[in-house]
């Protein structure tokens, strides 16, 4: 994570998502960037966050983790998406891991502050309540997608939201073979009925391996078999 010093970038942001129209101005005065690299955490379970963070570029992938120990896929978060609000509201710990899937920009708020100036403004109220009603949405909504979607589309559905991003050249294009016992895991299956899925789409030409990599080989294929992204 690095902070991005740039003030006409942030005022693109600002104007870009009409966030004059949630925060009052001297929040937005405070406003800081943020970017983080593929794969690095923006928090973890546990952690207590000392900002609340707002997506406006790139894309997160958020889990949880359950009781027994391991880490269940949630959704993937693309802008305008918010991070610590429920934390802020309930002014606790961290209940998730959220990861950069691509490079990503991020603006910073002190809580602090929030609680001392947003706590009575309606907009910035409203803007929570929306945001954290889809969290509950998604929440409830994660061990369904486990139930009604065999492993074939809830994998499909990964790598599409992973792999597959026609506005950014740039995103990856490949996932390391070794992380397929961590991706199982977020998916709610086996390694081995993972791996069974991964030579299914193999032999169909939907994705390659190639050097202890998986590359996607047909993306019309895979994108019907996400059924339209279904974590997002």
């Amino acid at each position: 994570m690095r902070e991005l010093v740039n003030q006409d970038l942030l005022k693109q942001y600002v104007t870009q998502y009409k966030l004059e129209d949630i925060f009052e101005n001297p929040i937005i005065q405070e406003m800081k960037l943020f970017q983080f690299d593929q794969g690095d955490i923006i928090c973890s379970n546990g952690q207590l966050l000392d900002r609340f963070y707002i997506l406006v570029e790139g894309k997160l992938k958020i889990s949880i983790i359950l009781p027994n120990g391991k880490s269940l896929l949630l959704r993937f978060n693309n802008p305008l998406a918010l991070i610590g609000d429920v934390e802020f509201i309930n002014n606790s710990e961290v209940r998730s891991n959220v990861e950069a899937v691509k490079s990503s920009i991020l603006i910073g708020i002190h809580n602090k502050l929030l609680h001392e100036t947003q706590s009575n403004n309606p907009d910035f109220l409203k803007f929570l309540l929306k945001n954290v009603s889809y969290k509950l949405y998604t929440f409830s909504n994660s061990s369904s997608l486990n139930l009604l979607f065999p492993v074939e589309n809830r994998f499909a559905s990964y790598l599409a939201s992973t792999l597959l991003d026609d506005a950014d050249s740039s995103f990856a294009n490949e996932i390391k073979s070794s992380k397929l016992t961590e991706i199982a895991e977020l998916l709610g299956t086996s390694y081995r009925h993972l791996n069974r899925v991964v030579n299914k789409f193999c032999k169909e030409e939907i994705i390659e391996r190639k050097r202890g990599s998986l590359l996607v080989k047909n993306k019309e294929k895979l994108k019907l078999l996400s059924n339209g992204s279904i974590y997002e």
